[in-house]
């Protein structure tokens, strides 16, 4: 499913990176244009499927498996391409998603906050005004990334005037009003070029606007913008198990002894991959229980990614603590499958209390 090129690319540029960019926060800006440039974004009409989920998903764990932050910044990319792709605005749509598919324009996506808040959790970052031909927008969106001067995300302003009223669009780095400051440095994943992002009456305008309200959209490609982080778990589940059998190559008296072994957690993913597979065949699927189908799957494949990783872990032994080991990064890029948004907490309280639908609809 995946190409040639972005397998080629991937063990040539990415993987030889990977300590550099997850220790030293390089951002791999040049791999990624490189990527997009073999066609790892394009979502549209691969593997004769017009959502091209699959593959998506099946690419960004080839990258995840060698570095789960180039992983993370190409799931930003896919993300952000997947929201443009099922907007209703055609013309935002031509303009923009080529040049996001294509990796020439760098993108992501700012719906941590968002959802947290149209499920009650948290109180929108972001204020709109209503103005003649767009939203003066103000507030503090953190945790994007992918981000840098120049480069797109989605996000979602609340009206200030009326506050049940919810917008999505487009917006750049660096258009007027519109400024990024870095966060604190994270123990993991240092180099996806994640930015709180500064809003000072910045003039949106409605070209930029991907729906309003942002219900309906939201409704309609979130559960594929949650499926695509599976392709993340996959890769490091898989980059994990090789550990297993690397460590079991030099200590297999003493880790044969341990209750799991890598055939285990390869049939787990195997039964993982089926059942996302399953659910890719129809990503845009608003019936009751698809939704909380897709936040199963999503909690399992945390679960398993921090099994995978803590066994790993158990069978390199003390080795595993060293600073830079190979485990060492495994565990806390599972930690962050583990945290991102939707995470285990977030999925955790949504199956408990949403029933079939969606948290923002109930």
């Amino acid at each position: 499913m995946v190409a040639t090129t972005v397998r080629e690319l991937v063990h040539a540029e990415v993987a030889p990176a990977a300590k550099r960019v997850d220790e030293d926060g390089v951002y791999p800006a040049t791999a990624l244009v490189r990527l997009g440039q073999a066609g790892a974004f394009r979502l549209h009409g691969e593997g004769g499927k017009p959502s091209g989920l699959d593959v998506a998903i099946a690419t960004t764990a080839v990258i995840s498996k060698a570095c789960l932050t180039t992983g993370f910044c190409a799931w930003c990319q896919h993300s952000a391409a997947w929201l443009l792709a099922n907007s209703g605005n055609s013309e935002l749509r031509a303009r923009l998603l080529p040049d996001v598919a294509n990796g020439t324009v760098m993108a992501g996506v700012g719906l941590a906050n968002p959802v947290k808040a149209m499920s009650g959790i948290e109180q929108f970052k972001l204020r709109a005004e209503r103005v003649p031909g767009g939203y003066l927008v103000s507030g503090a969106q953190p945790w994007i990334s992918n981000m840098d001067e120049g480069h797109w995300f989605a996000t979602v302003f609340a009206d200030v005037a009326d506050p049940s009223h919810w917008t999505m669009a487009m917006v750049r780095c660096g258009q007027p009003g519109v400024t990024i400051r870095p966060n604190v440095q994270m123990t993991s994943l240092r180099g996806s070029a994640t930015v709180t992002v500064l809003f000072k009456q910045a003039f949106i305008p409605t070209e930029q606007v991907l729906a309003a309200p942002a219900k309906g959209l939201l409704t309609r490609a979130y559960p594929g913008i949650v499926l695509l982080q599976t392709g993340m778990a996959l890769g490091v589940i898989g980059a994990s198990i090789a550990l297993m059998r690397e460590f079991d190559a030099g200590q297999s008296e003493s880790n044969q002894h341990l209750l799991r072994h890598p055939d285990d957690f390869a049939a787990d993913r195997d039964e993982l991959q089926d059942r996302i597979a399953r659910l890719t065949e129809t990503p845009l699927d608003d019936s009751p229980g698809y939704l909380r189908s897709v936040f199963e799957t999503r909690f399992r494949a945390s679960e398993l990614t921090l099994a995978a990783t803590q066994m790993a872990m158990l069978r390199a032994g003390l080795p595993a603590f060293m600073q830079g080991s190979p485990v060492d990064r495994r565990m806390r890029e599972g930690n962050f499958v583990a945290t991102i948004t939707p995470s285990m907490r977030f999925l955790a309280r949504a199956l408990a209390t949403m029933g079939e639908r969606a948290p923002w609809l109930t």
